[in-house]
Order: structure tokens, then C-alpha cells, then sequence
């Protein structure tokens, strides 16, 4: 009896030394930063706020007529509400209206990117200016230049709805000790007259790579590189989301600046083959979130400016609105990029379709994984972002998951329903160029 008695004393400890450990495992699983725990005014844009940064160039700018001819107003604000109400946290850089916009933006209610733009006797800081500085063998005025940049910055600090500065003129070289002066300057006095400090960037043309980058990083306070996959040649090859990514992520670490913020920047102005242009949400939604999950911190989309014979500028527009959404409306999975901590405790493992991908160019071969994925903890829960580069379908096994009935899988993207991984793993199937967002949770706990 009293043999019998210890056994069952030793079962039940046994069992709820079990669900102990369950419960001590389900408890790390899950742990991760909490939106409470996030101490940035909400009201403003990352980094200096919570708002995931969503914009477009040119908001309300462009004409289908002819090239630098503005809409009329009315259709101009138009088509600015209705970006406004697609989600976005930013507008701009806006170019020819980025005087007007300083003004619209209390007036409406959005945050912008305000663009640096200054003149020394006369004439404008552009490309053009430098070019005769070189034909010249001439230098620039420091002190003339740093007034005009002063001039330029106070003119528009006041504006609180102002979140970043945008250096031009744009793609300024290292090479050229005048343009890198130049930059170097303009970074100075900007923080020197904002007394919000906020952040300021150049924008970095798509062909630069990491090592060119870190070069000019020291005089930003955010990495913008276009990826332009469809004009660069990519079409078909849309894992250059990732690569081109990658190398702005590279670009921070190069340069020692962890403090650095990597902004995806995606194409919206080339008019797709006829065939083609039912693949547009496609490639928006697979170009958008590969960005992410290699690093971006934000998205800013070149352009919503109309132009003569870019009859899909619709379906762009309304692709990238979508994904907007889902990353600043309901779902907020802005900010489980922003604040989610990555795990790596998860093993993706392919079962049928392509396991690879070959990058290949003139310049460039690279092997990469066909499916990506980040596994993020935030608010109590994790996050599994899945996206398949490869144009074939492809299934996957996630494993790695902590044991329990309680951990339930919830695809974020579909109405499918949610199901258990009590097993600790769960396949998925991707189409060519799909994106699954999957949310795991307790259930128990809910």
C-alpha cells in the first residue's frame, strides 16, 4: 500500500513537473517585447515615433498628358485623399511640390517628407551645379553654402508634420570630393537647425552596392536604395528584392552604424507587358514583404506621380494601398517589424518544389534559399512570414515550435481557419511568388 502510494505521488509529480515545463516552454516561446512596452510617442513616424513609415513620391503629382505638367488641383487632392486613406504615414518626397505640400500638410493632416533644396547666387544646388564646379576646377563657399542649407531649414522647421529631411540633389558620389563635401555639410546643418532633429537621407541609386553605400552612411540617418526590379532587368528573377536589401543591411554594418535605418524602396512607374499586368499585386505584395523580412524598416514607393502611357498606375496603386494596409491598419504588422524580436529557433525545411535560387547577372551569381522567412516575437505572440521567391509553387515544413495543444497557427492574409501544432511543426503551401503571414499563439492563454 504504502508502495502504491508512493507511485501515485511520484505520477502526480511527474505530471505537473510536465506541465511545468510545458508551461516554462510555452512562456519563453512567446516572450518577446510587448506595444506597451514600446516608449515612442505614437503620433509619430519611426525612428522617432511608432508609425511604420508607408509613402510614395510625387503624392498628387504628374500628369497623364505630358511629363512635369501638374494635375489640376482637384484631381490633384483627389488622388492625394485617396492615398491618404489608404494607410499611409508619410507623404513625399514630393519634387515640384514639395513647396506646396509644406503648406497642405498641416492643413491636411500628413506627415512629409520635406526635400532640402538650396541656391547659392542664384543658382540651385543640382547636379548640374557640380558638373561646373568640376568643368571649373572650382570649389564651393562653405560658409555660403552652409547658409543656404540653414535658410532652406528653418524656412520649414516650425513644421511639426515634417518626419524626414530629404538631401538633393539625389545619388550624390563619393568619388567627388565637392558632392561629398557638400553632403557632409548639409547633414551638419541640418541637425545643427532642426531642433527636433529629425532624420535625414539621400536617396541611393539601385546600382550601388554595399561597400559604396558605407561610404556615404556616415552623412545619413537612413539607407534608401531603389529596387527596381521590372527596369532593372529583373522580372523574372524577383529574388533581387532580397539581394538588393541585403545590401543596404551590409551597407550598416560596413560603416559601424547599427543606428541607421534600412527603408525599402520599390518601383511604381514602368508600364508591364500586356500579359503581364495581372501579376501586378504579385509582385507588389512578394517585392514589398522580401524587403521586410531582409531587414526594411519602412517602404517608400517611387511613384505615385501619373505619367504619359502608364495606363497601370491603377493597379499599382491599389496593390501597394492593399499591403499598405496590412501593415498600418488592423493587422499592424508595421509593427512587428519595427519592435519584434527575431528568433531563431524555428527550421524552415522544403519538401517539393525548388529549394534554390540562382541569382545571376553580368556581375553577380548567388545562391539563395527559394523561401524566406522571419520569425518574430511580438505582444505575446510569433510571427512567421513566409515568402517564396521562386515563380513555382513550393511546400514547407515549420518546425521547431514548443510542444502543446495549445499552440495555434492562424494564417493572417486568408480567411483559411487556424488550426494546432501541438506536434511542434505544420506545413505550408506557397504558390510561385507568395506570401503567407502566419500568427502562432496560446490558445490556453486567450
Amino acid at each position: 500500500m504504502r508502495k502504491h502510494l508512493k507511485t501515485i505521488i511520484f505520477l502526480l509529480t511527474a505530471t505537473a513537473f510536465h506541465a511545468f515545463s510545458v508551461d516554462n516552454d510555452m512562456e519563453r516561446f512567446f516572450a518577446g517585447p510587448r506595444s506597451g512596452d514600446i516608449r515612442l510617442p505614437a503620433d509619430q513616424v519611426y525612428p522617432q515615433g511608432r508609425l511604420f513609415p508607408f509613402s510614395f513620391y510625387s503624392t498628387g503629382g504628374g500628369s497623364v498628358a505630358r511629363r512635369g505638367v501638374l494635375l489640376p488641383e482637384a484631381e490633384r487632392l483627389a488622388d492625394q485623399d485617396k492615398i491618404l486613406k489608404g494607410g499611409v504615414t508619410l507623404v513625399g518626397p514630393q519634387y515640384e511640390l514639395n513647396d506646396i505640400s509644406l503648406k497642405e500638410a498641416s492643413r491636411y493632416g500628413f506627415k512629409l517628407i520635406y526635400s532640402i533644396c538650396p541656391e547659392i547666387d542664384g543658382k540651385a544646388v543640382n547636379r548640374q551645379f557640380f558638373l561646373e564646379l568640376v568643368k571649373n576646377r572650382q570649389t564651393f563657399c562653405e560658409d555660403k553654402m552652409s547658409r543656404a542649407i540653414a535658410e532652406k531649414v528653418r524656412n520649414a522647421a516650425s513644421c511639426k508634420e515634417i518626419a524626414w529631411w530629404d538631401i538633393t540633389p539625389e545619388e550624390l558620389r563619393y568619388w567627388m570630393p565637392e558632392e561629398i563635401r557638400y553632403l557632409k555639410l548639409a547633414k551638419k546643418v541640418i541637425q545643427e537647425n532642426d531642433p527636433l532633429k529629425r532624420p535625414a537621407f539621400m536617396y541611393e541609386p539601385g546600382h550601388r552596392d554595399a561597400a559604396a553605400l558605407a561610404k556615404l552612411l556616415p552623412y545619413q540617418d537612413l539607407c534608401i536604395k531603389g529596387s527596381y526590379l521590372n527596369y532593372s532587368g529583373m522580372k523574372k528573377r524577383r529574388v533581387w528584392a532580397r539581394y538588393s536589401m541585403e545590401q543596404q543591411m551590409e551597407a550598416i554594418c560596413l560603416a559601424g552604424l547599427p543606428q541607421i535605418v534600412p527603408i525599402a524602396l520599390p518601383e511604381m512607374f514602368q508600364q508591364p507587358e500586356t500579359g503581364d499586368r495581372k501579376r501586378i499585386p504579385l509582385w507588389v505584395r512578394h517585392d514589398v514583404y522580401a524587403m521586410l523580412v531582409a531587414g526594411a524598416k519602412g517602404v517608400l514607393v517611387f511613384s505615385a506621380s501619373k505619367r504619359p502611357d502608364f495606363t497601370a498606375r491603377e493597379e499599382y496603386l491599389n496593390a501597394y494601398l492593399e499591403v499598405c494596409r496590412e501593415l498600418t491598419g488592423p493587422l499592424n504588422l508595421g509593427q512587428v517589424f519595427l519592435f519584434g524580436r527575431s528568433c531563431r529557433d524555428l527550421e524552415l525545411t522544403v519538401l517539393e518544389g525548388p529549394k534554390e535560387i540562382v541569382l545571376k547577372n553580368r556581375t553577380l551569381q548567388k545562391t539563395y534559399p527559394s523561401v524566406a522567412m522571419a520569425n518574430l516575437s511580438y505582444d505575446g505572440s510569433r510571427y512567421v512570414i513566409l515568402v517564396n521567391s521562386s515563380e513555382q509553387p513550393v511546400k514547407v515544413i515549420v518546425s521547431g515550435l514548443v510542444y502543446g495543444s495549445g499552440v495555434t497557427v492562424k494564417s493572417l492574409l486568408d480567411h483559411a481557419e487556424e488550426f494546432t501544432a501541438p506536434e511542434g511543426d505544420f506545413d505550408v503551401e506557397l504558390g510561385g511568388l507568395e506570401v503567407v503571414v502566419l500568427k502562432i499563439f496560446n490558445q490556453l492563454k486567450k
